[in-house]
């Protein structure tokens, strides 16, 4: 091997890696301190440290926050305008800080590898000796976003480096995240030493017991060109299948896979499918065989009888979060999230998309609509001169482009994101109006709903809601109005009178006037009317003296209202309520007037909206300086209010409704955002965790029960006008081989008009119904046809028809039916004058199969109907019925059926939540339909139940178990993934195989189980296969697969021993102790516990040694007794 490049660590460790595996461990080891010596020598002579002259900030950094602050302005613009949402501001500047510090990083990168190769501070980072990448950007770059204690980003960047010096505001920016580092790093430590125990007490008697269990089941791998082989590695192979030509290329082979191999395979066929052995089709009893388990990894070699393969399996999944919680210390708190790699077209050309591609249109969180894909896509993109492209795309990827099209080089095409569709915690932020003024609605549906006894408006669209600018002034019902043409601090505008309500004597004492007599007392408290009073200044007026006696319906007090603002009054509303009402004054200082000369693209008759955004044109060279709402023409002048523009998601819970006024700095609407958070441990060790422990998710999404086609979905609240025009046409009407009674009335006599009374009514239910159809009950083809499911059903065209002969017409009495044959040129129905009339019939000469097809029209009495035609090419026609099925006819004779299918399941789901398909799309079993979470157990139960009722109680365990599994096993993995480790999946196969090891007895028929015990899958197939052989009639147990977290799958372990060393050790041993529990030592645990050998290395098989040597003594019992 000869190497011509700058060893870096990641070269380094392939360079040992490869010797390891070609020469074995002596020459590796060799090899490794021959390196340790190269090293220590040279950076003895070296003596490499750094200094302030080897952190050099680039001067492209000027410029690249010119452009960021530039892009930030342009985005708080367009958050004035409403036309993007409070939230999706924030995430914009997030998103343009991220960008430039990442630009900047790569700038600094490319200028240490072309210029500056020799600078100590670039060798250090990167030969891996000391530092990275993040800590270099923060020394010569800029610090960037910080996180707060809490995870969340704060969206004021620290735009300096160390190099330059922080400001005092800057480092109590950075204090926050820095502190939360060192926290999480001591806090954690012990969740991840926890997780490592927990994983090693479920699978601590897992030995490898046997060579070979003999199966033939094993899992399914696609491997094409693209695809990577890690673990696929020392694998015992089954079978390989052709993926185009569904034939076996080796089948029933015992091959372990190597490397060599793979790529050969890789080389000779493009695309093929391995059926490849695992510990989850392992047969093995208690135990996994060598040939199911494969390659021990640190030898490359098959693992040994006698390895504790469990404990490796919990130690290699538990390491790495130790590891993990150790690398939120260095970064320092800065925020470090996964940027969405923005895809840019590398030159200019023809950008070649599929027809049919699999998406759902999507707001980004910075206010864009993309497509969001749900399916892999590769785009081509193509110039002039025969240059090819290939882009690939991966699921949850934002598509900014929707059809084929030419693209300019730097255009950006889409947003290639490895995060799922998932979104993350979800929390409430309330709104505050910026100003006192009315509410007014723009493109806003808002649906009632109610939650927790509370009634909730919520916007079910995104939209805009203005406040118009005005003066908002809270008063009591029963005011007098002095309205002047001006408002001012020193008039009052209204006066209250305060009457007495009968005679008495009166009192008045802090704030409470209190009038006395005889029979009756009343008391009148100024504190509970006038904090209600608001924008207004009070003065009261005493005409009284304490004690005085005083008549009924005397004047003793008056109230003054003065004011806030002052100006000339332009306009005046008011709302009145039980007891106070509002008043909203619009003055002239809340108004612009614009003559009409100024203005030629507004025209209040021409121009629906009457919203003004700033920036809009009022003619070819003019904009709008401020937003605003149109009032009236006033003469020449156009008279605008000024008014402020917020848009409002999806899902949006608002406090008022059109119209009402709103004073300043008041919630008046509730936006429901996800939190985004500082990308470390504390993301990614709780995710394992939830996991393993098999923990419900508070926000689940609902699962789809059923393969099928997603129809549609429509709110289930419905509100009916008073008068709906429903127009009846005229349709063919078919059926095949059918006759039809006229009692079922299957069509109108002719085209009509009918209007239907209904009654204005609300039903207040806070769900929505998704309509879905079945596709893989009926063997047949499943079509769209104007965006409706069909199955295709070909017809052969078997029927000949002869000449029209009167003579040979056939009569027959019918009781109200109607029944019609085909004709060659037309296609006639005679209908019933009289109850007692005769039907004609024509004449059909049929080939020898007893199959034809009679089409039944819609008739009128007396009269011939045509076919209704659809044409869809020339000769091609289409008959639809009543049931909306189809009978199209092509050209060349032949009829296809295309018959309608019905919605066959509904799921109700909560209104706010967010379906991912659009109707057509094909939706597979247990996918999700909404927004959020999929819980474990509920996927578990849904496999089980279809694959069950396809294929029985144990071939659909079985199936739907290892469906589960994988799906499981993959969840763990994109979790370590995203954080940057590699655990090998044999691992993690064989903990999640411990978790799903037992079922939940549901009925326990002849055997001795009881309901609801837990008992291992493997003991109730040998006990139902002895039932099944011995008796047919014994009834077999009824269970179900489930799953359980580790914690309870360590502590119902089958002996006692391993869970009392566990946790709650009273308990079980309490348990065992009542039950008279036995524990046959089979794992590592126990005999450690009881001072034994452990069954592992070469003593592996001690227990079943020691059941041979019982199981001999009593045979020589027995023997010597018949002696």
């Amino acid at each position: 091997m000869v190497l011509t490049r700058t060893l870096t660590k990641k070269n380094l460790e392939n360079l040992v890696s490869e010797t390891f595996l070609q020469f074995g461990n002596l020459s590796s080891s060799s090899l490794l301190d021959s390196l340790k010596l190269l090293g220590f020598y040279y950076a003895t002579v070296a003596g490499i440290s750094i200094n302030i002259e080897d952190l050099k900030t680039p001067d492209v950094k000027k410029t690249f926050l010119k452009n960021a602050n530039e892009e930030v302005n342009l985005v708080s613009l367009q958050w004035q305008q409403g036309l993007i949402s409070d939230t999706e501001r924030f995430q914009s500047i997030m998103n343009t800080w991220n960008v430039a510090t990442e630009a900047l990083k790569n700038r600094i990168i490319d200028y240490y590898q072309n210029f500056d190769p020799t600078n100590n501070l670039y060798i250090m980072a990167f030969s891996g000796a000391r530092g990275n990448m993040s800590q270099v950007r923060q020394l010569v770059g800029m610090r960037g976003l910080m996180s707060d204690q809490e995870g969340k980003i704060i969206d004021l960047p620290i735009q300096t480096n160390f190099r330059e010096g922080l400001s005092s505001i800057d480092y109590i920016i950075s204090s926050y995240g820095a502190r939360k580092g060192i926290v999480d790093t001591a806090l954690k430590t012990a969740d991840s030493g926890y997780l490592t125990r927990r994983l090693i007490y479920i699978a601590q008697d897992l030995v490898i017991r046997e060579p070979n269990c003999g199966t033939k089941k094993g899992i399914l791998f696609l491997l094409n060109q693209k695809s990577d082989i890690k673990n696929l590695l020392g694998r015992t192979l089954i079978s390989i299948q052709s993926s185009q030509k569904f034939s076996f290329l080796i089948n029933n082979s015992d091959l372990l896979l190597t490397e060599p191999f793979l790529n050969s395979l890789k080389k000779k066929e493009n695309s093929v499918i391995l059926n490849v052995r695992s510990s989850l089709t392992c047969d093995s009893n208690n135990s996994i065989c060598q040939k199911c388990y494969g390659w021990d990894l640190s030898q490359n070699q098959l693992i040994g009888l006698g390895e504790a393969i469990g404990i490796i399996a919990g130690q290699s999944i538990g390491e790495p979060g130790t590891q993990l919680t150790m690398r939120t210390f260095h970064t320092g708190g800065i925020f470090t999230g996964e940027m969405s790699n923005q895809i840019l077209a590398p030159f200019s050309g023809k950008l070649f998309l599929p027809k049919f591609l699999k998406t759902l249109y999507s707001r980004t969180n910075r206010g864009q609509l993309v497509l969001k894909l749900q399916q892999e896509l590769s785009l081509k993109l193509q110039n002039w001169k025969g240059l090819k492209e290939i882009i690939s795309l991966n699921v949850g990827s934002s598509l900014y482009l929707s059809s084929t099209c030419f693209v300019k080089k730097g255009q950006l095409i889409a947003e290639a994101s490895h995060h799922s569709l998932n979104s993350g915690k979800r929390r409430l932020k309330p709104i505050y109006t910026l100003l006192a003024g009315e509410i007014k609605y723009e493109n806003i549906i808002v649906r009632t709903l109610s939650y927790n006894n509370r009634t909730l408006k919520i916007n079910q669209e995104n939209g805009v809601i203005w406040i118009t600018s005005g003066k908002v002034l809270i008063v009591p019902k029963e005011i007098e109005y002095q309205f002047q043409k001006t408002l001012n601090e020193k008039k009052a505008f209204g006066k209250l009178k305060l009457i007495t309500p009968f005679s008495g004597f009166i009192q008045s004492s802090n704030n409470l006037i209190r009038i006395v007599n005889n029979t009756q007392i009343f008391e009148l408290d100024l504190t509970s009317i006038l904090p209600k009073v608001q924008n207004c200044s009070v003065k009261i007026s005493f005409f009284f003296q304490n004690y005085q006696y005083v008549d009924a319906h005397t004047i003793i007090g008056i109230i003054e209202f003065y004011p806030a603002e002052k100006g000339t009054i332009y306009s005046i509303r008011k709302k009145v309520s039980s007891h106070f009402q509002v008043l909203f004054f619009i003055l002239e200082s809340d108004i612009w007037r614009l003559h009409s000369d100024e203005i030629t693209n507004f025209s209040p008759l021409r121009t629906k909206p009457t919203y003004i955004r700033s920036g809009n044109f009022l003619n070819l060279t003019t904009q709008f300086s401020r937003s605003g709402f149109f009032l009236k023409k006033d003469g020449f002048n156009f008279v605008f209010q000024k008014a402020i523009p917020i848009y409002l998601t999806q899902g949006t819970i608002l406090n008022y409704k059109q119209g009402d006024f709103v004073l300043e700095k008041k919630i008046f609407a509730t936006l429901r955002i996800s939190t985004q958070q500082t990308e470390d441990i504390v993301q990614g060790l709780p995710k394992i965790e939830e996991l393993i422990e098999a923990r419900k998710p508070k926000k689940k999404a609902c699962l789809a029960l059923k393969p099928g086609i997603f129809l549609d979905f429509y709110p289930e609240e419905n509100t009916f006008v008073k008068e709906l025009n429903v127009i009846f046409t005229q349709k063919g009407i078919f059926k095949v081989g059918k006759e039809i009674d006229n009692s079922e009335k299957p069509f109108l006599s002719k085209t009509e008009k009918r209007n239907i009374q209904a009654k204005l009514a609300k039903r207040k239910r806070k769900h929505q119904i998704c309509l879905f159809c079945q596709s893989i009950w009926f063997k047949k083809t499943l079509i769209l046809y104007n965006q409706k499911p069909f199955h295709l059903i070909p017809i052969p065209n078997i029927f000949k028809l002869s000449k029209k002969d009167n003579n040979k017409n056939r009569k027959k009495k019918s009781n109200n039916k109607y029944f019609i044959f085909d004709r060659r040129d037309d296609a006639s129905i005679f209908g019933r004058k009289k109850p007692s009339s005769w039907i004609k019939v024509e004449n059909v000469q049929k080939h020898a199969n007893d199959f034809f097809i009679a089409k039944f029209f819609k008739f009128q009495e007396g009269k011939v109907l045509p076919w209704l035609k659809i044409k869809k090419n020339k000769n091609d026609f289409l008959f639809k019925n009543q049931k909306n099925d189809y009978l199209v006819k092509r050209s060349d004779g032949s009829f296809f059926l295309l018959e309608s299918v019905k919605p066959l399941s509904e799921y109700r789901m909560n209104s706010s939540s967010t379906i991912l398909y659009k109707p057509g799309t094909f939706v597979d079993i247990g996918e999700p339909l909404t927004e959020g979470l999929i819980d474990a157990h509920d996927l578990l139960n849904i496999l089980f139940k279809y694959h069950s009722f396809l294929d029985g109680m144990a071939k659909g365990t079985e199936k739907s178990l290892t469906k589960f599994q994988l799906l499981f096993t993959n969840s763990i993995q994109s979790i370590y993934q995203s954080q940057g480790v590699n655990i090998a999946s044999k691992h993690v196969e064989i903990i999640v195989k411990q978790m799903t090891a037992k079922v939940l007895i549901k009925e326990s028929g002849d055997t001795p189980f009881l309901a609801g015990e837990l008992i291992r899958f493997s003991l109730v197939k040998e006990i139902c296969k002895i039932l099944e052989f011995n008796d047919t009639t014994q009834k077999l147990p009824k269970y179900e697969p489930i799953l359980l977290a580790t914690t309870k799958a360590s502590l119902s372990k089958d002996g006692f021993l391993s869970a009392a060393g566990f946790q709650e050790t009273k308990r079980v041993l309490t348990k065992a102790a009542i039950e008279g529990s036995l524990d046959w030592l089979r794992g590592l645990k126990e005999c450690i516990i009881i001072g034994r050998l452990i069954p592992a290395g070469s003593t592996f098989l001690n227990y079943k040694s020691y059941l041979d040597s019982i199981h001999l003594f009593k045979k020589k019992k027995e023997n010597s007794l018949k002696d």
